[in-house]
C-alpha cells in the first residue's frame, strides 16, 4: 500500500501542481478498500491464482496507515 498510495500522491501532487498536498484518510481508505474488495473478493473465485487471505487484508490495513503517518512527516 505505501508503494500504491505515494504513486497514487505524487500524481496528484503533479496534477494540482502543489507538493505540499497530502492524502487525507478518506482518500487512503478508498483505496484500502478498492485492493481489499478486488484482491481478496473479487479475484479469488475467478482465477485460480487468487487466493482469499485475511493477512492480506491486515497488511494492507498496516500499510495503509503507515503511509498516513509518514506522509505527514516533514
Amino acid at each position: 500500500m505505501p508503494i500504491v498510495l505515494s504513486i497514487c500522491l505524487l500524481v496528484v501532487q503533479h496534477l494540482k501542481k502543489d507538493k505540499s498536498l497530502r492524502l487525507n484518510i478518506t482518500s487512503i481508505s478508498s483505496v484500502f478498500l478498492m485492493y481489499t474488495v478486488y484482491f481478496e473478493i473479487i479475484l479469488p473465485p475467478i482465477h485460480w491464482r487468487y487466493t482469499a487471505d485475511f493477512r492480506d487484508v491486515l497488511l494492507y490495513l498496516a500499510g495503509s496507515i503507515i503511509f498516513y503517518f509518514l506522509q505527514k512527516a516533514p
